[in-house]
Formats: C-alpha cells, sequence, structure tokens
C-alpha cells in the first residue's frame, strides 16, 4: 500500500506551506465564528471601561442602568456665593440631563458593525488595550442665562455718587457707593465645558462682580472743606431772572478735577425756547434788543469772579460790548451760543465743586474745595484803570504779606 503522509512530506518546504496555510484557515474560520458570535451578543465586549471601571458584559439594559447611575452621581444644582448669600440653580431648570443613550451606544458600538475581520481586529485589539466609555451631557443655555440673570439682578447695584452737603456754610461730605455688575455671558462661558462633560465641582461658585466707579467717588469729595472761593450778583424778578435761575442750576454741584478744563456753554447748554428760556434783554452787535436767555450772562459773569477768588485759571473769557450794571467794570464775562464761551482749568491739587443759588433777586455761586490746596493763601481781585481801560489783578496774600500779584486783563467798554 502507497504512505499517504509520510514524516518526510511533513517536514518538506511543501508540506510546511500546507500545514501554515491550513492552521491559518482553521484560525481565521474559527475567529470568524467568534467575532460573529460576539456581534450577535447585545453583550458589551471585553476591555470597554468607563473612568477605569470594567464595563465588559453588561447588556444594553445593565449598561443604561450603569450610566444613568452614574449621571446622578454628577448632576447636581449649581450653587453660587455672594458676601453670604448662596444662590442655587438646579439642573432641571437648566435641562441639565446625561446623554446616557449615546453613552450606551458608544459602549455597544466597539467590536461591531464593520465587518467580520474588523470587528475581529477590534474585539482583540480592546481586549489587550482597552477602549474608554465617555459620559457626556447637554444644557439649555438659554435657561442657563435666564437663570443667570435672575441672580445677577439680586446682586447688581448702579453706582451712587459721593456728594458734598452745605447748608449754612457747613460742609460735609458724603461718601458715594461703589456699584456692582456681574458678567453673566463670562460666567456662563466658563460653566459651557464642565456642564457638558459632567466635570462640575459640586463645591460653591464664588461671585466677583464687577466694581462700577461712581462719576463722583469717594476720593473726590473726602478732601472737600473750604469755601475757596464765592461771589454775589443781584438781579430783579421776571424772565431774566427766571432765565438766570434756569442756568445757575445747571452749573449746581458740577465737579471739576484736577487738570479739567470747564466750558460755561457745553455745561448750560444752548439757550432755547425748548430748553425752557424765555425772552429777555440782550445786547446783539452793540445794541441792545430783546432775545432768548437773556441774563446768562449774569451767571457767567458771577462764577467767573467766584473761579478767580478760588485760585482757578481762567483760559478762555470775553467782556461786554457796554458795561454791565450787575457787575464792576473787568469783572464780568459774556457768553453766547456757539460763539463766546467762559472756560477756567482746576489746577489745584483736589477737585472742586460748584455750589448755585438763585434766590430771585440773588445770585450767589460757590466754589467748594480743599483749603490746603491754597497753602495758606488769601485771594482778592483788585482794578486799577483810567480813561483807557480798566485792569483786573489777583492778589495772593499770605500773612498780609503779598505773594503773587497776577494781572489777567484790561478791558475797555462803548459807552453808546
Amino acid at each position: 500500500m502507497q504512505e499517504i503522509f509520510s514524516t518526510k512530506t511533513l517536514f518538506s518546504a511543501k508540506g510546511i506551506s500546507a500545514l501554515a496555510l491550513a492552521t491559518t484557515s482553521i484560525v481565521g474560520i474559527t475567529g470568524a465564528a467568534v467575532s460573529s458570535n460576539i456581534a450577535a451578543s447585545d453583550k458589551i465586549i471585553s476591555g470597554v471601561e468607563f473612568e477605569g471601571q470594567s464595563i465588559a458584559g453588561l447588556t444594553e439594559t445593565g449598561a443604561q442602568k450603569f450610566f444613568e447611575a452614574e449621571g446622578a452621581k454628577k448632576i447636581h444644582p449649581l450653587t453660587f456665593t455672594y458676601e453670604g448669600q448662596t444662590f442655587e440653580i438646579q439642573p432641571e431648570q437648566i435641562g441639565w440631563t446625561a446623554n446616557v443613550n449615546q453613552a450606551v451606544a458608544d459602549a455597544e458600538s466597539f467590536g461591531r458593525g464593520g465587518g467580520i475581520l474588523k470587528d475581529l481586529s477590534e474585539q482583540i485589539s480592546t481586549a489587550m488595550n482597552g477602549r474608554t466609555v465617555n459620559l457626556a451631557a447637554a444644557f439649555d443655555e438659554d435657561l442657563l442665562n435666564q437663570q443667570l440673570d435672575v441672580i445677577a439682578a439680586q446682586i447688581n447695584r448702579q453706582p451712587v455718587n459721593g456728594y458734598v452737603n452745605f447748608t449754612g456754610r457747613v460742609i460735609a461730605p458724603i461718601a458715594g457707593v461703589v456699584g456692582k455688575k456681574l458678567d453673566t455671558s463670562k460666567i456662563a462661558e466658563s460653566l459651557k465645558e464642565p456642564l457638558n462633560n459632567l466635570t462640575l465641582s459640586s463645591n460653591a461658585i464664588e461671585l466677583v462682580p464687577e466694581d462700577i466707579l461712581p462719576y463722583v467717588t469717594t476720593e473726590d469729595v473726602q478732601n472737600v472743606d473750604t469755601i475757596l472761593g464765592s461771589y454775589t450778583t443781584y438781579y430783579s424778578p421776571g424772565s431774566r431772572g427766571d432765565n438766570i435761575a434756569l442756568a445757575a442750576s445747571a452749573l449746581f454741584d458740577k465737579m471739576i478735577k484736577p487738570g479739567w478744563e470747564f466750558s460755561f456753554n457745553e455745561t448750560v447748554g444752548h439757550r432755547t425756547y425748548a430748553a425752557g428760556y424765555q425772552n429777555a434783554g440782550v445786547i446783539v452787535n452793540g445794541h441792545a434788543d430783546v432775545g432768548v436767555g437773556g441774563g446768562v450772562c449774569q451767571v457767567s459773569s458771577t462764577l467767573y469772579n467766584a473761579v478767580l477768588l478760588a485760585g482757578l485759571t481762567p483760559t478762555e473769557r470775553t467782556p461786554h460790548y457796554f458795561q454791565s450794571s450787575y457787575i464792576g467794570a473787568a469783572r464780568d464775562a459774556t457768553v453766547a451760543d456757539d460763539l463766546l464761551d467762559l472756560k477756567f482749568r482746576n489746577d489745584l491739587a483736589h477737585p472742586v465743586f460748584l455750589k448755585t443759588y438763585a434766590s430771585g433777586s440773588s445770585l450767589t455761586i460757590y466754589v467748594l474745595g480743599t483749603r490746603a490746596d491754597l497753602d495758606g493763601a488769601n485771594i482778592s481781585i483788585e482794578t486799577s484803570g483810567g480813561k483807557y481801560g480798566t485792569s483786573l489783578y489777583r492778589v495772593y496774600r499770605k500773612d498780609d504779606a503779598v505773594i503773587k500779584d497776577e494781572f489777567l486783563h484790561t478791558d475797555s467798554y462803548h459807552t453808546s
């Protein structure tokens, strides 16, 4: 009988190749069968983990329960604190939920749906190297913004200007109040990633609103302790007096910080019927006339003298065409909308504040400031003149001695 499968044949080159091919075929067929069997199963394959914990072997129902429990651990109220107050946003108020179905689908997808050989390769790789499933979440950004706005409404506050109370020539600075504004858009942006990835700590989040400084701060008013200068002029009641009172009210409580230049026209605004001004006597092109806002120049002239006595620096000033009856020569300062202005600058070390009082027959303007800024000097306004005009000087005295004699200007007026 002929020998069909001898030892010589087995270890020949052709025999070895045949054996290898046969072995590979057997393994491939077996692996394909195993892979096909795993793919047909509803259990998660070996090597799949969630946060270091194996979830291999879980069915779809088991995986659903597992991820629901994990999501419940990670979803909690959002807690915020501010100055001893606590604010909470509940998960349901912003629709914050774990994407459980997606996590289950991701866990079941490993080693399935790619064809027999590809699935087999992935199953082997997963078993050897492991694969991680992530649990993400979703929330409604609009609802989060709404809830943050509710919190902000309880924290935000408008700034309150500092104030210099001035009653009976007694000065009492009132501190300003710093406003608060919570940047809810910034907070919402910072929460987006931890909410989506379920990494938000359950610890309370300290809210830090932005400080909104008032226009007049505590520092602006705290050193105001004296009347630097004041001046009074007189007028008769009527439409002209009403114009004076209206313009004077626009100057009340105005602050001029060091280095600032003050403009009368910018502060008072245009003198129009719409602004409440009436017709009264004015000088137009050297002739007496009636025009809206007549009498306002008495306010600017009164202010000019108070400013000089306070040690402030005039930067723009124009005399009247005719000498005014309510104030001495060279002491006036005429103004006209978009044409003539009175301006001065605060070159002192601290802010100054204007206080204006129109009684119906007299106008007094005070300049309040810091006594130390004048270094103990007293200021007076003096004039000299002859037929060619009147000159104005500002004289600083300390301990009865003149320490500065400042020439300001010489004015000549028309007589007709």
